[in-house]
């Protein structure tokens, strides 16, 4: 008489492995969406840095020709000639590729504005959130204030 295994136990061992893959697989992606937040809002607290710095030694925070009404991209050319190399090393990509935005009432003004204000994409939102000094709300509508 041989012993082994027949075909239902293999099948209930090959069932229970396969949950215990997916739920690992669904952890693992929850905690890949939190390391990205993470990195976004570490990201976002070296910007805001810079931005203080730059407040420190101009009078208030930079402006930038890109549009009318001081709300332009993070990528935008002026804006990253204000903060890089001197405030900041570079732009953090991420927050350039996720369109974030930059708003500031001096472009319209004249003057140096003593506020600003960004719009940040959160995964964990799955949308835009705003954060900065007197934030206001630019162009934006009224996406929720972050909470870092």
């Amino acid at each position: 008489m041989k012993r082994g295994f027949t075909l239902i136990e293999l099948l209930v061992v090959i069932a229970i492995i396969g949950v215990l893959a997916s739920i690992v697989l669904v952890s693992l992606s929850s905690a890949r969406t939190k390391a990205l937040d993470a990195a976004r809002i570490s990201d976002v607290k070296s910007l805001k840095t810079a931005m203080e710095l730059y407040n420190n030694d101009n009078g208030g925070y930079p402006t930038s020709n890109g549009s009318s009404n001081g709300d332009v991209l993070l990528s935008d050319s002026t804006l990253v000639g204000k903060l890089v190399p001197k405030y900041m090393p570079s732009m953090p990509s991420v927050l350039i590729s996720d369109s974030d935005r930059y708003y500031s009432a001096g472009i319209t003004t004249g003057i140096s504005p003593s506020s600003y204000s960004l719009l940040v994409y959160v995964n964990v939102l799955s949308g835009y959130c705003r954060t900065g000094v007197n934030v206001g709300v630019g162009d934006w509508g009224s996406p929720p204030t972050c909470n870092f």
